[in-house]
This record gives structure tokens, sequence and C-alpha cells, in this order.
């Protein structure tokens, strides 16, 4: 284990190749899991952009609307896009993929963010989601970038899950799976932090141990679920006092015996790496 902040994409081992360099094809990176994958996603895609890197950010799933940022909406009633920046928002026919001049609007030159999906109209109107985009849109869009970041998992905005017989969401294309933990959980009762806990034959007054967490991020029942050979991270995200970055710590050790790293993580640094 190494201490000091680092960045995310260096501290699990995915600079090299998704970081530091442009490939021939875009590298394509599943977030899973519950605690905070949005912001994660977020964080890795704007290391990326920080290298010079064009990021994609999109999902295999539903993720939040972004009140910021480059957001590209496929709007599915009209059979158009919406390219949203800096508070101004245009329509676009989608053959405007082909050309030159607005692909430079969504991946700026020098690294940038690009996040896109399918516009989500719920009931009662309110926007609030986007899902995953067509597949000729998704893509057009992946040629254009360097590495993509996919959010493939719903959690309910609880900080830990089971995956059900139909996830995780994961792209043929995916090439690494992080897999996140929030830590908010331990010592808490499963029923109220862990997302299908029954998958686990859990009561709902069990409490979320250290071991507990250890066994849901190295089981093919759990964090590891369809992973296969693609390169596999776990993240423990929330570790934000010294008694949880103690845990995790343990929690690290666990894994790192198991042949799996990862990093803790506070507020989308990496703390601590295993």
């Amino acid at each position: 284990m190494s201490g000091g902040e680092e960045r995310l994409l260096k501290s699990l081992g995915l600079w090299e190749r998704w970081g530091k360099t442009c490939a021939p094809k875009p590298g394509v990176i599943a977030l899973t899991g519950g605690g905070g994958k949005t912001t994660m996603m977020e964080t890795l895609a704007g290391e990326a952009a920080q290298a010079g890197r064009r990021a994609l950010a999109a999902t295999s799933t539903h993720i939040a609307l972004p009140d910021r940022g480059t957001v590209l909406l496929f709007l599915e009633d009209c059979g158009m896009l919406e390219l949203r920046r800096e508070g101004e928002n245009r329509r676009y026919p989608v053959s405007a993929l082909e050309d030159p001049a607005f692909q430079g609007c969504l991946f700026q030159s020098g690294g940038s963010v690009l996040t896109a999906g399918t516009l989500c109209r719920p009931e009662g109107g309110q926007v609030r989601k986007l899902t995953v985009l067509p597949e000729r849109i998704r893509k057009r869009l992946m040629q254009m970038a360097d590495v993509v970041f996919v959010e493939a998992d719903g959690a309910k905005r609880l900080p830990l899950k089971l995956p059900a017989a139909h996830e995780p969401a994961l792209e043929e294309e995916t090439e690494a799976v992080i897999f996140c933990a929030g830590l908010s959980a331990l010592g808490r009762k499963a029923g109220e932090v862990l997302f299908r806990r029954e998958l686990f034959s859990l009561s709902s007054d069990e409490p979320v141990t250290e071991e507990l967490i250890g066994r849901i991020l190295s089981s093919e029942l759990g964090g590891r679920k369809g992973v296969g050979s693609r390169e596999y991270r776990t993240v423990l995200n929330q570790c934000d006092t010294e008694e949880l970055e103690k845990s995790a710590g343990r929690i690290g050790a666990f894994l790192a015996e198991r042949g799996i790293h990862g990093a803790a993580v506070c507020r989308g640094r990496a703390k601590l790496i295993f």
C-alpha cells in the first residue's frame, strides 16, 4: 500500500493504457456497484481530459442529466441531437455527426469531456435522466473519443449493491471494470444500505462489516460478476475519516490477498492504494 493523494487513473493502474497515450481504438471502462459511480466517472473523465484525451462519459443504464459541461442529447421524440454547453442549447440532425465542424464542437482540442445519452422524460414531464444511446450514435461517438467511461449499473443511490441476473450491463467493447463501494455503509443495517441484499441471503438487520464488503467486491456474484478476462479494479469510496481509512486498509489487504487491486478514495482523490 502507499499513502498520499494521487490521480485516480494512475492509482488504479489504468494511466499507462488509458490516460497517458492515445491508442488506435478507444479504451472502454465500465463503472459498476454503488457509492458514487457518477462522481467517479466525472473524476476519471476529467483526469483523462487534463492529459489531453477526448473523454466520452455515457451509460448503458441511466445517469443523472448533468447541469454543467458539454452534453449531447438524443431526443427520441423528434430524432434530433441537442448540444448543451455554457447555458446554450442547439439542435442538429443526427447526420451532423459526420461534419468535422460539429465534431470539433463535441471534442475540443487539448482534451475535453463529452457526456452523451438519450434524454428520458419521466411521468410529469420533469427531465432528470439520460439512458443508453441508439447504437449507431453510440458507435460514432466512440470513434471520435480516446477513452470512454460507461456507468453500467444502478444502485438506487445506495452505497453498496449486488447485481441482479441482468446486471451489470457491460458493452462488448468494455476492457476494464471498476466496482465502487461506499464506506458510509459500514456499521449500518444491510436493509438500509445494500441494494439486493437478498442475493447474499442477508437479513435487513444484519450489519455491514469490513468482511462483508470484501466478500462483495471479490465475489463472482458481486463485483466480479460478468468481468471475465477484463481488467478489474475496486474503489472504496467515501473514505472521509481516519477510522474509515483504517477500515479501507483492512479491506484492501483482504482484496490484495485475492489478487484484486484498487484504491480508497476521498472526494475523488486516491488516499490509499492496494
